[in-house]
């Protein structure tokens, strides 16, 4: 598998790409602004656009009715989204949006349809990736049904801090309550927990990372398997 250290991108799917299969793909790469809550995929609607972030992170969201939505899915720079599009669908199973803001580039889905179609090789890269994310996603629901409180949040903060280039998060009480699918009420007791553990420093709209193995030892290990996959199969990001 490639790594190409000197092109423009910070994407690491996007690094790891063959420089046939970057050129595949890149006429039709469009460099983008992605504000917080930017809607990137609809349930049940066409995938317009396939998503690489270099920047923010994108939340994977499973809705049921009276608003009781759950995150299934993180990604970040080490990924993309439209991983169905990877397997040959058109459609979202699901809502993506950004949680925190960034930027990234973007491919029209049938653009990078014709091109999986064309290559073994774009399409055996971002496949691995769609695997990780479905290990990820199966972690997630496991841990959501078996864990604490305190233990998901840990992971949660562990896995947002993988993605960004800083140890603050822009993020509210109420987000992270949808996030975790979970009462307001009870974020805001995880949170001082936290912070009286001297794990985060929280305040009006920002949650500070201050002792990163210290989360890792609360979550008590719900974080690292999906992380390992992702290396494993693909390497470490950069």
């Amino acid at each position: 598998m490639f790594n190409q250290p000197n092109i423009p991108y910070q994407n690491a799917l996007l690094r790891r790409l063959s420089p046939g299969d970057l050129a595949s793909i890149e006429p039709n790469l469009e460099r983008v602004a992605l504000p917080m809550r930017t809607q990137l995929e609809s349930t049940k609607s066409v995938i317009e656009h396939v998503y690489f972030l270099e920047d923010g992170i994108a939340s994977v969201v499973a809705k049921l009715p009276k608003g009781r939505d759950t995150e299934v899915g993180l990604i970040g720079m080490e990924g993309m989204t439209g991983a169905l599009v990877a397997l040959g669908g058109d459609r979202a199973a699901h809502d993506t949006y950004m949680q925190l803001a960034g930027s990234g580039l973007r491919v029209p889905a049938p653009a990078l349809s014709s091109a999986l179609s064309e290559s073994t090789t774009l399409k055996a890269v971002l496949l691995l990736y769609v695997q990780t994310l479905y290990i990820q996603t199966s972690y997630t629901a496991l841990v959501n049904a078996r864990s604490k409180l305190d233990e998901r949040l840990a992971r949660w903060l562990l896995m947002c801090h993988d993605r960004v280039r800083t140890d603050r998060l822009a993020i509210t009480h109420e987000f992270i309550s949808v996030m975790l699918g979970v009462r307001r009420p009870g974020v805001t007791v995880a949170i001082q927990e936290l912070e009286g553990r001297g794990l985060i420093r929280a305040t009006r709209g920002e949650i500070v990372i201050r002792d990163r193995d210290g989360l890792f030892q609360l979550a008590d290990g719900t974080y690292s398997e999906p992380e390992r996959e992702y290396e494993r199969l693909l390497g470490k990001t950069d």
